[in-house]
């Protein structure tokens, strides 16, 4: 390998992270992984795989420096551990790129199948691996760098938000072909798949702008609904201190009752925003109660909750729905948790897995999918970080739910790009189900988001504040809604034949050459 290929895989991953937030460059996505596709032209399947963890090891770094602030101001690792964390999970998920690179070059090495026609297929069929495999981990999948450009990003209605990742890749493919046939003086079948690649992400345009005016001319059949949000703004490093609960209520009651001039009729507070167990009698719970009755308005919020099952006792991250007449309506519980953060994944095997990072939760996973009942319909609750998965947010639609509320801590991210990378991807939930979400977090960034992907109000980061808005509640169905992951599926199901039809062809090939 020379280096002048091994800086275009390391410049491929670099200028990858610059069209994710905060940086917001998104044109750089639909050109980003053309210099490794150059690099690995006329690589072994193995050398390619090598340069494809190289620009992926880069990407990651870049996306997720954010994770060493986590473990080592909150889990209280050494700053050599933290960054060894870091680069462990990097160089994992870098994996997905290297199998990438190593499949272009493979089938490239046994048939005459153009990347335009391979890579796209294969780069969503492995996002959709990486959002279930090892406990699932799909943040800030290719296509979340588009959330900005509204028109380009609705066809995850149809897709979800795999579409968006074809497109970009499909465009990245066949610009490299054109560059590869200036090369090689053979234009005809690199401009063909050029006008392909222009006319389906010109269509894609099209579909958007014509999803979006459909929607606008939508005449809602009810009056949308009165939302504020309340973001208290608790410093993480005080947060679960008793002696700072009562500060957290007065901080929280004084927002929610600043609301009262806008009649909402939803209040929602963030993730763990009543720092105790809230199903329990106390003081607290009763003030707590107490401003929903003077409110007249229902306030879901935030907090742990626990069960006993004989002698042993399970926690669970929950969402409580109190009502004006000061009774809980209905509690969800966390199903998708965080690995190391609220769970210790393989502590039955590994015993050592909870002594990784410092202060780890030992949550348990809730029951299933549950809506919360509302007068004006049911509703859905996504926890933290549950919003980065589709198929189960997806669920929650399937289930009932009218729209969808995120509630969130982002403190842990600190001034990072992640409180806008975690937004990014919440947009896209909107879109594939077209439901408005009405997400709160305790540090920010909270705001409504509408069907079509648009932020109609937000907050700032590391503010104290209590919003106001309206969401319309969904009109209309969607086929992601209703049938989920097909698309992924079926680049999944065309990967996987590709791969074997190669390898029987080739199988063939070599048994005829012995006879």
């Amino acid at each position: 390998m020379k280096l002048t290929e091994i800086f275009l895989s390391l410049i491929s991953g670099a200028v990858l992270v610059l069209a994710f937030p905060r940086f917001h460059f998104e044109f750089l996505a639909w050109f980003g992984l053309v210099p490794l596709l150059w690099a690995i032209r006329r690589k072994t399947p193995v050398q390619a795989a090598v340069m494809g963890f190289l620009s992926g090891l880069v990407f990651y770094l870049g996306i997720l420096y954010w994770i060493y602030n986590v473990l080592t101001e909150f889990g209280h690792l050494p700053p050599a551990l933290g960054v060894f964390f870091v680069i462990l999970l990097s160089a994992y998920l870098a994996l997905y790129f290297s199998a990438f690179a190593y499949g272009i070059r493979w089938v490239r090495a046994h048939a005459d199948l153009p990347e335009t026609l391979f890579a796209p297929i294969l780069w969503v069929a492995l996002e959709y691996l990486r959002g279930f495999l090892l406990s699932g981990f799909p943040w800030e999948l290719l296509g979340y760098s588009q959330y900005r450009l509204l028109s380009l990003v609705q066809i995850s209605d149809i897709t979800g938000v795999y579409g968006v990742s074809f497109l970009i890749v499909l465009a990245n493919a066949a610009l490299y072909r054109l560059a590869f046939s200036g090369v090689e003086r053979n234009w005809n079948s690199a401009l063909r798949e050029v006008l392909a690649a222009a006319i389906l992400v010109a269509g894609t345009a099209l579909y958007g702008q014509w999803r979006m005016m459909e929607l606008a001319q939508i005449s809602p059949s009810e009056k949308p609904i009165r939302i504020a949000l309340v973001q208290g703004n608790i410093r993480q490093d005080v947060k679960w201190e008793t002696s700072y609960q009562e500060e957290t209520i007065k901080i929280y009651s004084h927002l929610t009752r600043q609301t009262k001039f806008q009649r909402p009729e939803l209040i929602i507070w963030p993730e763990t925003s009543a720092p105790f167990f809230f199903q329990s009698p106390s003081n607290f719970q009763n003030r707590i109660l107490e401003v929903a009755q003077q409110m007249e308005v229902p306030i879901l919020l935030g907090a742990p909750a626990f069960e006993r099952k004989g002698d042993k006792i399970q926690y669970f991250n929950s969402a409580f729905l109190i009502s004006p007449e000061k009774k809980i309506l209905g509690r969800y519980d966390k199903l998708h948790l965080v690995p190391f953060g609220e769970y210790a994944p393989l502590s039955g095997i590994f015993s050592f897995t909870k002594d990784i990072i410092g202060a780890i939760g030992d949550f348990t996973e809730g029951a299933g999918v549950r809506t919360l009942p509302f007068p004006r319909g049911d509703f859905g609750v996504l926890i933290c970080y549950e919003a980065i998965f589709p198929d189960l947010t997806r669920r929650f639609v399937a289930g009932g739910a009218r729209f969808l509320v995120n509630i969130t801590n982002d403190a842990w991210f600190g001034r990072t790009s992640a409180p806008y990378q975690h937004l990014s991807m919440v947009t896209l939930r909107a879109i594939e189900n077209r439901v408005p979400i009405a997400r709160a977090a305790n540090t920010g960034i909270s705001a409504l988001i509408d069907s079509t992907g648009q932020i109609r109000v937000a907050s700032e980061l590391f503010t104290r504040e209590a919003l106001s808005g309206t969401i319309q509640v969904g009109q209309t169905k969607t086929i992601y809604a209703q049938y989920g992951d097909v698309f992924a599926y079926a680049c999944l199901g065309l990967t996987a034949l590709s791969i074997l039809m190669i390898r029987k062809r080739r199988g063939y090939r070599v048994e005829r050459r012995k006879r």
